[in-house]
């Protein structure tokens, strides 16, 4: 019996067992924490790849489709079919970015998707009031309220505007 408790407390390499229980145990925690922090990275890394894609689209919506659905020249055909192929992407983009901000690594990042999909959400329906009151008829004053409604427009734009170039990029 002796023998066996005098070799649990025996040295190896000059170094008592428990020193050496306690540096393997050290060693596997290390690399708990390194594989740990690499998972985290990776979907931080996989998040900032999402909403740099939603970026994009709003971006897209800012400079393409709303200059395209705000063009005073185009006929009523072509302004409602513009608008009605932008819409369903606009839609999505906003539920992405809402679904985006539930996801998102920490506070910060959950707040950037939100004010991203209110600023998209506030030009869309911009646009969608300016698009109806193009195309529904017309009626004494409705000139004034027409060029009201392209204001209102260019402010949301400049506000989208705003947001992306607010974002951590």
């Amino acid at each position: 019996m002796e023998s066996a408790l005098t070799s649990l407390t025996a040295l190896y390499m000059g170094i008592p067992v428990w020193a050496w229980i306690a540096a393997g145990l050290a060693v596997l925690v290390l690399i708990i924490l390194l594989i740990s922090v690499a998972v985290a990275s990776h979907r931080r890394s996989k998040w900032d790849h999402s909403f740099d894609l939603r970026m994009a689209d709003a971006r897209w919506f800012a400079d393409s489709l709303t200059l395209a659905v705000a063009d005073r020249t185009k006929g009523t055909p072509e302004l409602v079919r513009t608008w009605t192929d932008g819409v369903p992407r606009m839609s999505t983009l906003s539920q992405q970015l809402y679904e985006l901000s539930t996801v998102a690594p920490t506070e910060k990042r959950a707040r950037q998707p939100r004010q991203l999909a209110s600023a998209v959400d506030g030009l869309r329906q911009a646009l969608d009031a300016d698009v109806r009151l193009r195309t529904q008829g017309y009626a004494p004053g409705q000139d004034a309220v027409i060029a009201e409604s392209a204001m209102v427009v260019g402010q949301r734009r400049r506000d989208l505007d705003m947001t992306i170039a607010g974002m951590r990029h």
